[in-house]
């Protein structure tokens, strides 16, 4: 396994991983890393002008892992897919400390998780992301009322 810079050839990687996430997931569909359905979306998530950072993990030439800093006007925000076949081997830890290794200490991160994705909501503490609050949604999910926990994690640079 190699975590490294995203470049070109993740863009069909990317996409597999987002759509293999809505698969498994009835939910996914609804939140953007979720919908990377195309060429221009993948390359939004890997290249666009809000990506602050961004690495992913490959092994033997595809793509297993993603993990993208999105910056907006409120704050920076963490987004990450793991290949189900790969998870519990700590892909999602090593990308998270690495990718905050390049992150200046004063920038705090947000991992936002919607209480009803409960393996997130026990991952998210163990990638070094502490709580810091949460709140009702009501309309991103049409129907749907659900509490969304606000994690945060420290840029590690110095």
């Amino acid at each position: 396994m190699n975590i490294r810079a995203a470049n070109q050839d993740d863009i069909k990687g990317l996409i597999n991983l987002s759509g293999e996430f809505s698969r498994e997931n009835e939910w996914a569909e609804h939140i953007p890393i979720g919908r990377i359905d195309s060429h221009a979306e993948a390359e939004e998530w890997l290249f666009g002008d809000k990506i602050f950072k961004v690495l992913v993990a490959e092994d033997r030439g595809s793509l297993i892992g993603y993990l993208g800093i999105k910056k907006f006007k409120e704050g920076y925000e963490a987004s990450i897919l793991v290949d189900s076949k790969f998870r519990g081997q700590g892909i999602g830890k090593k990308l998270t400390d690495e990718i905050f290794k390049l992150i200046p200490r004063e920038i705090e991160v947000e991992a936002w998780v919607a209480d009803f994705n409960k393996e997130s909501l026990k991952i998210t503490p163990k990638l070094g992301f502490e709580f810091k609050s949460r709140f009702k949604e009501k309309n991103f999910i049409p129907g749907r009322e659900f509490y969304v926990h606000v994690f945060t994690r420290q840029g590690g640079k110095d």
